[in-house]
């Protein structure tokens, strides 16, 4: 009998085993990128959170920044002058830079000086994990404009409201402004006799006449009739009508002949100026110191020195109860100590005085006669207001500049030197021998560019927001 042997069947060692470490390599595959995910989560969120947090520190830093600047003394009373730093959350570090027309300063800013730009570096308070610290901090960069008291500088060289009359030599410098240097708002522009020049542009609202070899070296806008005489427009011209009829050909006009409706300057409105001392201020804000005349002292002497009891501070001279105005004599030196401010109804200077300064630094001189009707939008001479008067001869000496606002006349019946601004109301002299020079003062309390009135500045302090930008990326 044949027996098979039968074999037990070969057991698959191993292959259990293969799977299981197959699922274990998922799983730990599994876990390394849930892992990760979670760290690299972890990462971005705390670098988000670490930039939202620095990027309010830098905020913060300017916000501090601009509100210490508005105290007067702050910047400078900071542990560092010109930084202000925050130790507690939230945390920065905000420094200023100033620019008074040489560049960007470090420091607190100056009495010069126009913008300010602060520099806030702030820093969170939870920091980013896991190597995220793109967001730890934040630069914020933010250039605001700076506001000083003191007499902001406007308006042109002369403004005759109802025009004026020019005569004999008489040479103005208006040059140095963009636009009109003599403007008449609602009058005639007359040039008689012989040599006058007006080296600068020309506006009138009403005729333009030369009855002698009158020069303009400029342009002239004319709304009605430029009758050209024997006079000359070195520039452009443009008028309503033109006598002759075709000055390109006889060689009058030195540019274009333009028609009416030619673009031309705005005329800005009469500004109302009345006597208000609060409005007079230095540029650290201080009040001008204020003296009252009366009696004799409404009479200058040669040699008088005028000006403020501290030396150099500013003063103003009310003279408006002076029942004749404010007189300088004949041959009166009359000296600055600082600058001046001259109220009163009349001035009259009588026969070559003149105005100089105590030193080689510059001092301003304002002769304001009130406009008594302050609400109508134009010059009123009526009384107590009266004329600004030189009989013969006044000079106004540099470095002084003198600013004349008069709603009524100016009468200069024979040479004149001026150095500043001139306003009037009513039709004005300008006659033999007149010399005039361009520099710009302004009045405090209106603007003269726009004929507006405007409110101090009583302190140093940030303007308008010029811009506002980061420096530094923010987030992960």
């Amino acid at each position: 009998m044949l027996l098979r042997q039968i074999r037990p069947a070969v057991p698959e060692r191993g292959s259990a085993l293969v799977a299981v470490i197959g699922v274990m390599a998922i799983a730990l595959i599994l876990t390394a990128v849930v892992g990760g995910s979670l760290v690299s989560g972890m990462g971005f969120t705390s670098a988000t959170r670490a930039g939202v947090q620095s990027q309010a520190a830098a905020d913060a830093g300017i916000a501090a920044a601009r509100a210490g600047l508005n105290t007067v003394g702050n910047c400078a009373a900071q542990p560092t002058p010109g930084r202000y730093v925050s130790t507690v959350e939230p945390k920065y570090t905000a420094t200023l830079q100033y620019n008074a027309g040489a560049g960007w300063q470090n420091g607190c800013p100056t009495g010069a000086t126009t913008q300010v730009r602060i520099v806030s570096k702030g820093t969170a308070s939870a920091k980013g994990l896991v190597g995220r610290s793109s967001g730890d901090s934040s630069t914020v960069e933010a250039v605001v404009g700076w506001l000083t008291p003191g007499v902001a500088p406007s308006g042109i060289g002369m403004y005759l409201y109802k025009g004026g009359l020019f005569e004999a030599n008489s040479n103005l410098d208006l040059s140095e402004i963009d636009g009109a240097g003599l403007m008449v708002k609602d009058g005639n522009l007359d040039c008689e006799k012989n040599n006058s020049k007006i080296n600068g542009n020309v506006f009138v609202n009403g005729n333009l006449t030369f009855t002698g070899s009158c020069t303009v070296l400029g342009d002239a806008w004319v709304t009605g009739t430029a009758t050209l005489g024997s006079g000359r427009i070195d520039g452009d011209l443009t008028a309503g009508s033109v006598s002759p009829t075709n000055p390109k050909a006889t060689g009058q006009v030195g540019g274009r002949l333009n028609p009416p409706g030619a673009v031309a300057p705005v005329v800005p409105g009469w500004s109302e100026v009345t006597y208000k001392p609060g409005d007079w201020r230095d540029e650290s804000g201080t009040p001008y110191e204020v003296k009252v005349l009366s009696g004799s002292a409404c009479k200058f002497t040669n040699g008088q020195r005028i000006g403020g009891t501290i030396p150099g501070k500013p003063v103003i001279l009310n003279a408006l109860a002076c029942s004749n105005g404010v007189e300088a004599g004949n041959n009166d030196d009359v000296v600055l100590t600082s600058d001046v401010v001259i109220f009163a109804n009349k001035f009259t200077g009588n026969n070559a005085g003149s105005y100089t300064s105590s030193s080689t630094a510059v001092r301003r001189l304002w002769f304001i006669t009130p406009d008594p009707v302050p609400t109508d939008g134009k010059p009123s001479c009526v009384s107590p207001a009266d004329d600004f008067v030189v009989k013969n001869k006044l000079e106004i000496k540099a470095p002084v500049e003198a600013f004349l606002y008069t709603p009524c006349k100016f009468d200069a019946k024979n040479t004149f030197t001026w150095n500043g601004q001139l306003y009037s109301g009513e039709y004005s002299d300008v006659k033999n021998n007149s010399g005039f020079t361009f520099a710009q003062m302004g009045i405090a309390g209106v603007d003269l560019d726009t004929g507006s009135a405007t409110t101090p500045v009583l302190q140093p302090k940030p303007g308008a927001l010029v811009s506002n930008r980061d420096l530094a990326p923010v987030g992960p």
